[in-house]
């Protein structure tokens, strides 16, 4: 990501923990919508992929909303708009998508083991470091500058400030890659809660 300006730090900060935000949140919560609503799986039959896909859902309602105090700070910045906003769309839903198809994958490690909460929560504040959510990669060495290439959230990072604000310059293997992880996470995390659920339901 580009260095921003002075007038466009704010936006480019706000931006970037808009969008951690509403990934750990929503991971989280898929993850461990399951195991909370074990006692309705329990008595009613309900598909309980529906829990992690609602949650993840439920955190796209909220990163939407929060876009209007971020456009706020964009008109504060004298900044406007980008007219690339409809995409916002696009990234929005890939990243619930991931959030999703993690969550499934996690959601059969929170029943069937209680510290793995406390892990994950370690790993998304190391990843929250090693995304450009505080600071742009161009300033970085070329290690970190490496880690922010192949991080995936830097992708769906740069191509949100982008077509929110324009406060970023997103290249094609970012769009590319997002849209690998979000199909790979949603297929995998699928595949996963399917063939250890039934084990796994006993266990609520």
């Amino acid at each position: 990501s580009k260095l921003p300006s002075g007038q466009q730090f704010a936006p480019y900060l706000m931006a970037g923990i808009l969008m951690n935000t509403f990934f750990n949140q929503s991971l989280m919560q898929s993850a461990d919508s399951i195991a909370s609503n074990g006692g309705v799986l329990t008595k009613i039959y309900v598909p309980p992929q529906i829990f992690a896909i609602s949650s993840a859902l439920a955190g796209l309602t909220n990163f939407f909303i929060g876009m209007f105090p971020l456009a706020i700070v964009c008109f504060i910045s004298g900044q406007s708009l980008a007219w690339t906003l409809p995409l916002v769309l696009v990234v929005g839903v890939a990243l619930a998508l991931l959030t999703a198809g993690l969550g499934l994958a996690l959601s059969i490690m929170f029943i069937r083991f209680d510290d793995t909460r406390n892990i994950v929560n370690v790993l998304l504040m190391i990843l929250m470091y090693l995304t450009p959510i505080f600071y742009p990669t161009s300033v970085m060495n070329r290690t970190m500058q490496n880690i922010n290439h192949w991080n995936p959230i830097t992708s769906y990072l740069d191509i949100f400030r982008w077509a929110f604000s324009n406060n970023a310059t997103p290249t094609l293997f970012n769009w590319i890659y997002m849209s690998i992880w979000s199909a790979l996470a949603l297929l995998l995390g699928t595949y996963i809660f399917k063939k250890y659920w039934p084990r796994t339901v006993a266990m609520l």
